[in-house]
Order: structure tokens, then sequence, then C-alpha cells
């Protein structure tokens, strides 16, 4: 076997062993074009979440369906029990579409808030006063709008950096296992596996 072919054997052996690796946090269909992230890597993306976003205390799946997040702002806690649904990829930020699967849960420690909370119940029927939301992140009735940058998100520019901008991804989250529907069909080799091997800490730079 001549110099070549033995090289090229260990390349391909070594793409093999990272794709074992990586299939223990990420599955696809390429006849659905469906990408499912397992729940190792939704933990892995929630805390990603946590530390990027100063306000964000909590991300983390749902026993059943969607995530539970907790906000601090403004002296005030606020618990959202959500579901991801849709996630468009623009040239310099990523914007999402959440559903709210319960009522906002408030929760303060100053008694003046809590005065104010009350009041919010009754009078405003629920509806979260303006300013008591990071800037990011805007809720309108039972729907979530977020916007992040994207240069800041390793595992979507390694999974999704083929997509045009402008292309929406349809998402849904059960059972701790986030599932990604695209309208482009992925295989393997559109990943970039040095990318998540990074985000995974699985590889250091």
């Amino acid at each position: 076997m001549g110099v070549f072919n033995k090289l090229n054997e260990t390349l391909q052996e070594s793409k093999e062993l990272i794709k074992k690796r990586v299939e223990e946090y990420i599955s696809f269909s390429s006849e659905t074009k469906e990408l499912t992230l397992k729940k190792k890597m939704v933990l892995r993306l929630c805390q990603q979440a946590e530390s990027r976003i100063e306000q964000l205390t909590s991300l983390e799946p749902d026993a059943e369906e969607g995530f539970i997040a907790k906000i601090l702002h403004n002296n005030i806690q606020v618990k959202l029990h959500f579901i991801p649904e849709k996630i468009t990829l623009n040239e310099d930020s990523i914007t999402g579409e959440l559903r709210l699967l319960k009522t906002p849960e408030f929760e303060t420690e100053s008694i003046v808030y809590r005065y104010l909370i009350a009041g919010w119940k009754i009078f405003l029927g629920g509806k979260i006063p303006d300013g008591n939301l990071p800037k990011e992140v805007r809720i309108e009735k039972d729907r979530i709008y977020y916007t992040l940058p994207r240069n800041q998100l390793m595992l979507v520019d390694a999974l999704f950096h083929n997509l045009e901008n402008g292309s929406t991804l349809m998402t849904n989250l059960k059972e701790g296992d986030l599932t990604i529907q695209s309208a482009v069909a992925l295989s393997w080799k559109n990943f970039k596996f040095q990318n998540m091997l990074k985000f995974l800490k699985l590889k250091k730079d």
C-alpha cells in the first residue's frame, strides 16, 4: 500500500471516529430533512445561552415538552415555559419564535414589586409590562420573539453554514430532544465537524 493510500485510510478512520462521537449528540434523517439535537446537546445549548445572556439565570428542557427559562430583570424573576417553533438565519443574527405553553410566572423579594405584580395580574390581564424583559426578547400574546448575534453561535455555523441567509428552520422540543426541520436535506458532509467538537468541548482551540 502506498503512502497516499495509507494517509487516506487514516483520514477516513479519523472522520469515522469523529462522526461516532458527534452521533452521541446529533442524529438526522435525509429523507424527512429533520435533524435532532439529542438531550446531551440540548443541555450544552442551555449552558451556552445562560453564559451569553446576562439576564437568563436558568434554562432547561422540561421533562415532557418545551423549555423552562428563568429571567431576572429589574428585580423581578420571570419564569417562562415555552416551546421553540421557528429559527430564521440572517446574515449577522439569528431570530427565533417561541410559543408559551403556560402563563408567565413572576417572583420577587421586593414587597413593592409584589404589589405591582398583583396589580399586573388583576388590571392588566396578564400582559407583561414593557421594560420587564431584556431588549433582545419581545412577547406578544403567547409568542416570544428573540434575536441573538450569529457570530456567537458556533453550533449554528457548524450545522447550517451552507444554508442561505433568510432560511427558516422549524423546531420542536419533546422529552429533551430538539427536532429541527429544514427545507434543504442535510448530510454529514455539510457539517463542520471541527467546530462541533470545539462546541462540545471534545477538541481544544
